[in-house]
């Protein structure tokens, strides 16, 4: 079977502890999200493949009415996730941000209004550290308890790269308004 990326983030998930579809999406929100989105129609889909390949197990698990699956990783899941993050190959970074593109293609506009844009994303930048510090890094601290540290770090490495934006924004900001 061919792993996307969307099968390697489900199986490191499961392997964390989600074990639903809905917890899942719900931990790669918290989580991932900021740098690897999901979405909830990418989820279920591929439950079925990685179910299929063997790789992950299904058992029933409702919920009051609900009727509710819940997934764990096979032996063969586990050997897959482990390939995938011990292999060398590495896809090139990517970077989206459509504040970054309007920036990009700022000389368009007066003074005034780059003036503005730099604010918005400066202010976008700080709130989502702020965001981050007060509400992610604690989420991915409480996990360190269990020996889950990673989370942690990736949350700090957010919350930095967003400091280094609003320093470099507020550093543009001063240049623009002189």
């Amino acid at each position: 079977m061919n792993l996307r990326p969307a099968s390697h983030l489900i199986l490191g998930m499961v392997r964390l502890g989600a074990r639903s579809g809905y917890a899942i999406k719900g931990a790669a929100d918290a989580s991932t999200r900021f740098f690897w989105p999901m979405s909830l129609a990418q989820v279920y889909p591929e439950l079925g493949r990685l179910e299929d390949a063997g790789l992950i197990a299904r058992s029933e698990d409702p919920q009051g009415r609900r009727e509710r699956n819940a997934y764990s990783l096979t032996p063969e899941g586990e050997d897959a996730l482990l390939r995938w993050m011990r292999s060398p190959q590495e896809a090139e970074t990517q970077f989206r941000d459509e504040g970054i593109l309007r920036l990009f293609f700022a000389d368009a506009l007066p003074r005034e209004d780059q003036l503005a844009l730099v604010r918005r994303l400066r202010d976008r930048a700080r709130l989502a550290r702020e965001q981050t510090e007060a509400e992610i890094i604690p989420l991915a601290d409480a996990l360190k308890a269990e020996g889950i540290e990673f989370p942690a770090r990736i949350a700090r490495l957010r919350a930095d790269s967003h400091a280094a934006a609003e320093h470099w924004l507020a550093a543009l900001e001063d240049e623009l308004a002189t």
